[in-house]
């Protein structure tokens, strides 16, 4: 008892100690700095041009959520220039073909496959990643200065990498705040994660970062820039991340501090709009809240699951961090002090339950049979016992301290409910410290290294995204497709007249159709195809006969990797079809063909004119142009890209010829139109 004693009374005053500087800080900031540094405003994030960023996201075992990931992270972010990176094995067919279905949609998606079949370790997954990243600048010629770490199962918030673009490359090393999604309050075990994150994201990176200017990574919502790259790369033999540890993350992040960069953990509020209705007149309105820029995602929430994760974050920073071995900053070594006391920790707090069992029978004995009580071991005024209050005392301050944190990162509710979470989460953290600690030894036994311990991931549904879900107008102005004042206009027009805000824009000639139907997509995370019925190769026009293709509104697009995609119109999608009946339309299709089908979205015109042409063209004697006629002038400087498309939009509507479209629009005369013509060997 002593002993247990002296450990929490060690561990709650160097929690305390952190406490106290966090409120110190906090105060002083509210006092005197309060007035002197001002939020970051959306307008400063869009005034920095936007840098190449690549996105490193892992995968082993993960076909159930990667494809929603990636088509969520297009759907929601509010950035254009990015590659995404997803790292596969060969041994796991399911990951790749979901990860190909994912580049069907989203064509800055690229897969890696890694030599060694899995699961290795996260880290040479990652390290793999990184090749596959530099053979893409040699390739392509991008050079990438922003490198950011995720998951399969992450939401990225819509506004996080447009901080990184406007921090780096001032900053070497950016980590933002990791929130585990809710649970019901009868999940206790996933709301251990709630309180242990909101805790630690919410004081202790700050303070961490306050105290020692160094952080170690979480593994997601990591963002490097080029330079940190090159560092890690140059100290680690182009291995930036530790292949001989579980938790690559946060060696990676204690690997940076010999770098003279700075590193920050961005805790970050940006103003957002909902709309919202009246509780009396449910009239709708706009209201405007504080979000957090943070990566959120769901978190295990059995005993076994749970258990499995964090022995690994077990293994890999209390058993394989002592690696990192100590500095000569005195606060660093504080810190690495506190990682490394948790697997102490973990068994002390059991050990704790059982004396206090021991004791509570002891004098329960005693009271029901006063001829076997035994002499107390406990007496008022005893330094034991006087010691005992004080480490209740702190354990008290603990229980208030995690109160306050989850219910500025969730509620009130959530907050009460913390102190049953904390009691159940001592049993999993000794669970997990137990398996860690017996999987170290075995692994040192036998000379091996401990593998990728794999946590099943669950990604939210669409109900669960809504927070995340982008206004079509919103999509619309950040396209440069209308400006504020005119969507203002349709808007006020919209709430008069009931009809959608699509028609009015179309009806006004502010877009094309085709403009509002890519910006639905983007909104639902769909893929968007411009139909060109003359390219389409002659084998997938056989697979999808005619009558086929009227019936069903339908035509296709490509087949790659056993991935047939296949175009069809919104109205043939419908805003009130779910995600279930879009994934069965998809399945009957599938199992027509043979194969995995995608549906991506296209106008009605369009889809319309690439059927009547795409079939009738097939059907002429002499073979197709090799260059059109749109093409040649545009290779020949007499017409831009946007023209041309512009004219093949009119086509598609009026069904006239390209070439007097193109003289009706002033862009050509019928003279230099007869002129290419000829030379092509076609009649007008």
């Amino acid at each position: 008892m002593i002993g247990l004693i002296v450990i929490f009374l060690v561990s709650g005053l160097d929690d305390f100690f952190v406490d106290v500087v966090y409120y110190c800080r906090a105060a002083y900031r509210f006092l005197f700095k309060r007035n002197k540094v001002k939020p970051i405003t959306w307008e400063q994030l869009e005034a920095v041009p936007e840098k190449p960023v690549a996105i490193m996201v892992p995968a082993w075992k993960e076909a159930d959520v990667i494809a929603d990931m990636v088509l969520n992270f297009r759907k929601t972010v509010k950035y254009d220039n990015w590659v995404l990176f997803v790292g596969t094995y060969p041994n796991d067919p399911d990951t790749f073909r979901e990860a190909e279905r994912a580049r069907c949609y989203i064509p800055n998606t690229e897969v890696v496959v890694t030599p060694a079949p899995g699961p290795t370790c996260k880290s040479d997954c990652l390290n793999w990643v990184y090749q596959g990243i530099l053979l893409y600048e040699e390739r392509t010629g991008v050079t990438f200065d922003i490198f950011l770490m995720h998951d399969a199962e992450d939401i990225v918030h819509p506004a996080s990498v447009k901080f990184y673009n406007y921090l780096m490359p001032r900053m070497d090393f950016i980590q933002t705040p990791v929130v585990p999604l809710s649970r019901k309050w009868h999940q206790l075990i996933g709301g251990v994660y709630m309180d242990e994150f909101a805790e630690s994201h919410l004081k202790d990176m700050r303070m961490r970062e306050f105290m020692t200017g160094v952080l170690p990574s979480a593994g997601v919502g990591t963002a490097l820039s080029r330079a940190a790259i090159q560092y890690l790369a140059k100290h680690r033999r182009n291995q930036i991340f530790d292949v001989t540890t579980l938790t690559e993350d946060y060696i990676m992040g204690l690997s940076l501090r010999g770098m003279k960069g700075k590193k920050i953990f961005l805790q970050q509020y940006i103003e957002t709009e909902t709309e919202v209705r009246s509780l009396i007149l449910r009239r709708k309105k706009i209201k405007k809240k504080k979000e957090l820029i943070a990566t959120k995602e769901y978190f295990p929430h059995t005993f076994t699951t749970s258990t499995r994760q964090k022995s690994r974050w077990t293994l890999g920073i209390c058993l394989q961090g002592w690696r990192v071995g100590w500095t000569m900053h005195p606060f660093l070594n504080y810190w690495l002090m506190r990682d490394r006391k948790g697997i102490l920790n973990s068994f002390a707090v059991i050990l704790g339950y059982c004396v206090a069992i021991f004791l509570g029978l002891f004098y329960l004995l005693g009271l029901l049979f006063p001829a076997l009580q035994l002499p107390l071991i406990l007496t008022e005024g005893d330094w034991v016992t006087n010691l005992l209050y004080i480490v209740m005392g702190l354990f008290g301050w603990r229980l208030i301290n995690r109160f306050l944190c989850t219910t500025r990162f969730y509620n009130v509710f959530q907050g009460l409910l913390s102190p049953i979470r904390m009691l159940v989460g001592n049993f999993v953290n000794f669970r997990a410290a137990w398996i860690a600690t017996r999987q170290f030894v075995l692994a040192k036994v036998r000379g091996e290294t401990p593998e990728w311990i794999k946590t099943e991931h669950a990604f939210p549904s669409q109900g669960q995204l809504k927070s995340y879900h982008r206004r079509i107008g919103e999509i619309l102005i950040e396209q440069g497709l209308v400006t504020e004042a005119q969507l203002e206009e349709c808007l006020k027009l919209q709430e008069e007249t009931g009809r959608k805000l699509g028609e009015i824009l179309i009806e006004k000639d502010l877009l094309w159709e085709e403009d509002l139907v890519e910006a639905l997509a983007i909104q639902n995370g769909n893929a968007f195809v411009e139909l060109d019925p003359y390219s389409v190769d002659a084998s997938l026009l056989e697979k999808i006969p005619v009558d086929l293709a009227r019936e069903m509104r339908i035509f296709p697009v490509s087949l790659q990797n056993n991935v047939f995609v296949l175009a069809t119109d919104v109205i043939n999608v419908g805003d009130e079809e779910t995600e279930n009946n879009r994934d069965r339309r998809e399945r009957e299709l599938g199992e027509r063909f043979g194969c995995a089908i995608r549906m991506a979205w296209s106008s009605t015109r369009d889809l319309e004119f690439a059927i009547d042409n795409a079939y009738s063209e097939r059907a002429r004697p002499f073979p197709p142009v090799k260059e059109r006629l749109g093409e040649r002038l545009v290779r020949m400087g007499r017409l831009t890209r946007d023209e041309l498309i512009e004219a093949l939009r009119i086509q598609k509507r009026t069904r006239e010829q390209l070439g007097r479209i193109l003289v009706g629009m002033g862009k050509a005369t019928e003279p230099e139109i007869e002129e290419v013509l000829a030379n092509q060997g076609q009649s007008a």
